[in-house]
């Protein structure tokens, strides 16, 4: 089975491609946020956010100081929640380097890490994409192609 090349070489597809994939990776994920819909609803009734969810959209009026309080109150605890979360993130991860780098190996160690031939282990170092096939004994080869 030849591996397609599509998904190693993005660059390759058309325009109308992209916009299909996108397309329907957005209903995917729609799809998938919509299965969790029903646990975020338990949830935030188990807070009391439908109080919330009442004065704010179905009264769709403030009629007291106090239901202004409660939208300042929602705010600042975003905020914090959001800004501790960010705050905590930079202490974690800030001035790390987020990738090691490849310890370039000979090709003499290559080839013993996967016994084979340093003529294969030279192959495999230089091409871009390589199809392995193992024999009935479980030798690998590579073919010509």
């Amino acid at each position: 089975m030849k591996a397609d090349p599509i998904i190693s070489r993005p660059e390759r597809q058309q325009p109308a491609q992209r916009i299909v994939f996108t397309f329907v990776t957005m209903v995917a994920w729609s799809l998938w946020v919509s299965l969790w819909l029903p646990l975020i609803t338990l949830i935030a009734w188990m807070l009391g956010l439908q109080d919330v969810y009442v004065k704010l959209v179905l009264d769709r009026s403030f009629r007291t100081a106090s239901d202004l309080g409660l939208v300042l109150q929602m705010a600042a605890t975003a905020v914090l929640l959001l800004g501790g979360w960010a705050f905590y993130n930079h202490l974690r991860f800030a001035g790390k380097q987020k990738r090691r780098a490849n310890r370039l190996i000979d090709i003499s160690e290559m080839a013993l890490a996967l016994d084979a031939s340093i003529s294969t282990a030279q192959q495999l170092r230089a091409r871009r994409r390589t199809v392995l096939h193992f024999s009935e004994q479980g030798d690998v080869y590579l073919s010509a192609e």
